[in-house]
């Protein structure tokens, strides 16, 4: 008789640092190019296709609609980008980051051009980074639970204060 020997997989994968690091690197990059997309595509794009009378409907929320925007676009190259790093769950992991950044233009708006720049880098990265993290656990119901959780909290959370 033949008995097998199951090799018992750890319920994290492992993710050294100097992989984290690179990854947060990548989302600091995409928040500066996310801020930059949408700063060129509100004052550009928009505003000169929407905007001819100041006072119009479509203007009042340009930046929120620049922003969403550009946030698709950042989506786009963010999976790209951490496909090439060799990223496990690239896909979740980005879809996570926009949902919890979605808006974040309208949010930075009333801030300097250096502020909002700096704080699109930061949060890009600390979303990045949190839905890395929870993307390392090795069973796929347990990230998507804790991946709903997540992203219910980042949206909760800025509509309550």
């Amino acid at each position: 008789m033949v008995d097998y020997v199951a090799e018992a997989k750890p319920a994290i994968i492992d993710q050294d640092g100097r992989g984290m690091a690179k990854i947060a690197i990548i989302g600091a990059v995409l928040g500066v190019v996310a801020w930059g997309l949408a700063l060129l595509l509100e004052r550009f794009v928009l505003r000169a296709m929407f905007c001819g009378d100041e006072s119009a409907a479509q203007c009042v929320n340009i930046a929120a609609y620049a922003g969403n925007i550009a946030a698709v676009i950042v989506a786009i190259i963010g999976v790209i980008s951490l496909v090439r790093a060799g990223v496990f769950r690239p896909l979740l992991i980005v879809l996570g980051g926009a949902i919890s950044l979605w808006g974040v233009a309208a949010w930075l708006a009333p801030l300097s051009l250096p502020e909002q720049a700096g704080w699109s880098a930061v949060l890009y990265m600390l979303a990045y980074v949190l839905y890395v993290w929870i993307a390392r656990v090795r069973h796929a119901v347990v990230v998507l639970i804790l991946f709903a959780l997540v992203a219910i909290a980042t949206r909760a959370i800025p509509m309550a204060v």
